[in-house]
């Protein structure tokens, strides 16, 4: 038997609302339910990439906020392309449309996402 799927229903500056409950921190959340809240931090490092891979998904969403301030860490992209992890980094309302198309579809995505700038 498998979870329904996560449905992260929008975002506005500083606040994400993820199945009809809003939150206002930066989050990181999971195929199956599971959410977690992150550090609002500027950057993606390895350290929390090696979180988000702990629970095993095939895909990576980062929203990266609602400019795009959000940065990668270079070895956190050759880390994921090592594992055969897709990642996808887009402006955060984009990378919740993104997450819900592969929720939708069953697949074991993880999302982080950055709330604010």
């Amino acid at each position: 038997m498998s979870a329904l799927p996560v449905k992260i229903n929008g975002t506005k500056f500083g606040e994400i609302t993820i199945n009809g409950k809003p939150y206002d921190s930066d989050m990181t959340v999971f195929w199956d339910g599971k959410l977690s809240y992150r550090t609002k931090e500027h950057t993606f490092e390895v350290g929390e990439l090696l979180t988000v891979l702990r629970p095993g998904p095939e895909i990576i969403v980062i929203g990266t906020g609602e400019e795009g301030v959000l940065r990668i860490a270079p070895e956190v992209n050759q880390i994921a392309e090592q594992k055969g992890i897709k990642m996808y980094a887009e402006k955060t309302s984009k990378a919740i449309d993104l997450f819900n198309a592969f929720s939708d579809q069953g697949k074991k995505v993880a999302g982080v996402f950055h709330v604010t700038c």
